[in-house]
């Protein structure tokens, strides 16, 4: 069989959905807070710039409703 190398770092997958309801996060098959956790330990400048998007986004969101009424 084919083993991995014992000194091969383990495989990471972090995905980051943008939606128009906010940030969904994965990471090694995790999802919500468990998700960001892994995020903002391993990538804590990701996790700033992301969050930093969202509230961007709704500002943007309620200025526009604020605009309309």
């Amino acid at each position: 069989m084919n083993q991995p190398h014992p000194t091969a770092p383990p495989v990471q997958v972090v995905a980051l959905s943008f939606t128009g309801l906010g940030v969904r996060a994965t990471a090694n098959g995790r999802t919500g807070r468990e998700a960001w956790r892994i995020i903002r330990e391993r990538h804590p400048r990701v996790a700033l710039a992301a969050g930093a998007y969202a509230v961007l986004l709704t500002g943007i969101a309620a200025a526009a409703v604020l605009r309309l009424l």
